[in-house]
């Protein structure tokens, strides 16, 4: 009897907490792509305060398998971007521990003219 209470007390706390997980927020931008630099991928988007150049450290597997933004042909051309933000620790020159935040396309959609 003891024993089914463990397991059901383990199982209980298994299902609030993962009741707490979060899914990313998704992003939707307009942007130019201009190339890789540093293994990072670099679109000019628009923002209310002007343009600003973004860099993506990781494509999604739908959008790797679609699009390849090693490409020279790629560049200077206009998509639509959705991409997931995520926060990691890392380790700073000094070697402190710091959040570094990631960006991931999800989503690459060329616009046409």
């Amino acid at each position: 009897m003891k024993s089914k209470l463990i397991i059901l007390a383990i199982a209980l706390v298994s299902v609030t907490l993962s009741s707490f997980t979060t899914n990313p927020t998704q992003t939707t931008v307009t942007g130019v792509y201009e190339g890789v630099v540093d293994t990072n991928y670099i679109f000019t988007v628009n923002t209310k305060d002007g343009k600003e150049k973004m860099a993506f450290n990781y494509l999604g597997e739908d959008v790797f398998e679609n699009f390849d933004l090693d490409a020279e042909e790629n560049i200077g051309k206009t998509f639509t971007i959705t991409y997931e933000a995520s926060l990691e620790i890392g380790e700073n020159e000094e070697g402190d521990e710091e959040e570094v935040e990631y960006l991931t396309i999800t989503k690459l959609k060329l616009i046409t003219d």
